[in-house]
């Protein structure tokens, strides 16, 4: 007999492989949660990590999209829409921000994926916003260093969304 949390026991032999295929296809391609992206030596971090890069272009950005909402934006507001041209090195992203009556975009231009020794570098090229405060803003706390220039990405579940986007 095997036993799976939350679904009544299932005996192999009597169950249709329709009925398998369902189970599992349930627990492996729920929904990610940002817990997904974190601790990536676990065996069920990499099958995530293969059915992330299965996923189809489309819905590989909308689970971006899904991600910040429910973590970084969470307090903030929301995106609705998040935009990655490989090509121009392009990312926009519109944002519905309590407080504001009217939508934000954020765009970063000329990004680059550098491959330097172990990990890739993200170097985020040029940021702007088209709220004016916002854009001088965030031009200042990149200045500063506060939001860097360039970023490490150590975390192989980062890597492979990263490699797959950009």
């Amino acid at each position: 007999m095997f036993r799976l949390t939350g679904v009544q026991p299932v005996i192999f032999s009597a169950v249709p492989i329709e009925t398998l295929l369902l189970i599992f296809t349930g627990l492996i391609l729920k929904p990610m949660q940002l817990s997904d992206f974190l601790n990536i030596n676990t065996w069920g971090d990499s099958v995530r990590k293969v059915l992330f890069g299965m996923l189809p272009r489309r819905a590989q950005i909308e689970k971006v999209r899904t991600e910040i909402n429910s973590g970084l934006l969470k307090k903030y507001g929301r995106m609705t829409r998040l935009e990655v041209d490989k090509e121009s090195k392009t990312i926009n992203a519109d944002l519905d921000l309590k407080g504001e009556k009217e939508g934000i975009r954020i765009t970063l231009s000329n990004y680059r994926l550098i491959q330097e020794g172990k990990n890739p570098v993200l170097e985020f090229g040029v940021i702007g916003a088209s709220r004016e405060w916002l854009d001088v803003l965030l031009k200042t706390l990149v200045k500063t260093s506060v939001i860097p220039e360039r970023m490490e990405v150590k975390n192989l579940l980062h890597q492979t969304v990263i490699k797959a986007l950009l």
